[in-house]
């Protein structure tokens, strides 16, 4: 069993086919003014890992955090990982966001593939094994979910017994976003009705504590429970970021991933599509080829093949960070940014930005 990237990046070319370079090479010249906080923030950042204790389920649930080194009073994202990964992933664009006054907390689900590896599990023979897993695998849908709210039910206590937090979370401010599978965990959390086998129809498990909702590469409707009325109570703002290359499960076109964007109502709702994103462009991994090795190096370089996959991470750190800062720290001129096509204009027309 390969590592859980790459996994992740032999999933991707299961389920997509490769565009040419011709749709998918993006333009090099970026005009530095219309970038938003693109680089590192003004605040060091420290990383360290605790674990979370849930009496009720008798489980022990690995975070990991990011927090600004000084200052205090932050607003809490809480990070999802895709299916399989950990939350050791996605440190380029979490660290990103700490870096710019937010603490991150990603708890490890228990279908990490490094946890289960851990803990001498059985692991998924490949991709395919492992995305059916989670596809009908309603018990792990509402575990993922138990795990989210563990969290923000540990948020005083983590003040209390972690010196590096003391005095750091603003319990009122906090967003929760996730990659792939952690999308979907972000939407039950964020209010969309479920089908789940066997039981009543519709069901909600959305958490109040949460005040906004990062959905990158998201499920849209015939998937884990999804159904076109799935989002009509989900109220609160959202962003959605998907790719030309980011197609679903069985090869279905990447605007499948719009629908939370289109079934869900106004207002403070936001989809970008990125020509030339995969499903990985979102995690930082292809926009830094050279930090991988062997067999997932190759990988990467083919995926890469034809895009400027830095370009693309690039736009999803901006994207993201424009999002936080406007409904976490009602910030005006982040949502004047959101508002604006200064991110489509440093994309030179790379990506498109639809609000509601």
């Amino acid at each position: 069993m390969l590592a859980a990237l790459l996994a992740f990046l032999m999933l991707t070319l299961v389920v997509i086919g490769i565009r040419s370079r011709a749709q998918t090479q993006l333009r090099n010249n970026h005009p530095a003014e219309s970038a938003y906080k693109l680089g590192p923030g003004p605040y060091s950042t420290a990383v360290f890992d605790q674990t979370l204790h849930d009496a009720k389920r008798n489980k022990d649930l690995p975070v990991r955090i990011f927090t600004p080194e000084s200052g205090g009073n932050f607003p809490v994202i809480v990070f999802s990982h895709g299916a399989g990964g950990s939350g050791q992933n996605y440190s380029l664009l979490t660290q990103h966001w700490a870096s710019h006054g937010y603490v991150v907390i990603q708890p490890t689900h228990n279908d990490s593939l490094a946890l289960r590896r851990e803990k001498g599990a059985p692991l998924p023979r490949g991709p395919r094994e492992l995305i059916e897993e989670y596809r009908f695998n309603y018990e792990d849908w509402i575990n993922r979910v138990d795990d989210i709210k563990l969290v923000l039910d540990s948020l005083v206590d983590l003040q209390q017994r972690v010196p590096q937090l003391r005095g750091k979370l603003d319990l009122k401010r906090i967003g929760v976003g996730g990659h792939s599978y952690g999308a979907f965990t972000t939407q039950m959390i964020g209010g969309v009705r479920v089908d789940i086998p066997g039981q009543a129809k519709a069901q909600s498990f959305a958490d109040d504590r949460a005040r906004a909702f990062l959905l990158l590469s998201p499920q849209g409707k015939s998937e884990n429970g999804l159904t076109e009325s799935s989002w009509q109570q989900v109220t609160r703002p959202m962003m959605s970021m998907t790719g030309s290359n980011d197609s679903g499960v069985g090869g279905v076109l990447a605007n499948w991933r719009k629908d939370p964007f289109t079934f869900s109502p106004p207002p403070d709702k936001y989809f970008v599509f990125i020509d030339g994103a995969f499903h990985m462009s979102f995690t930082g991994a292809l926009a830094q080829p050279q930090t991988a090795q062997g067999p997932r190096r190759q990988l990467i370089s083919r995926l890469a093949q034809g895009t400027d996959q830095k370009a693309v991470f690039d736009y999803v750190k901006i994207g993201s960070i424009a999002f936080w800062d406007a409904y976490l720290k009602d910030d005006a001129k982040a949502r004047g940014y959101l508002k604006s096509n200064s991110l489509v204009d440093y994309s030179n027309q790379g990506l498109t930005l639809e609000r509601k």
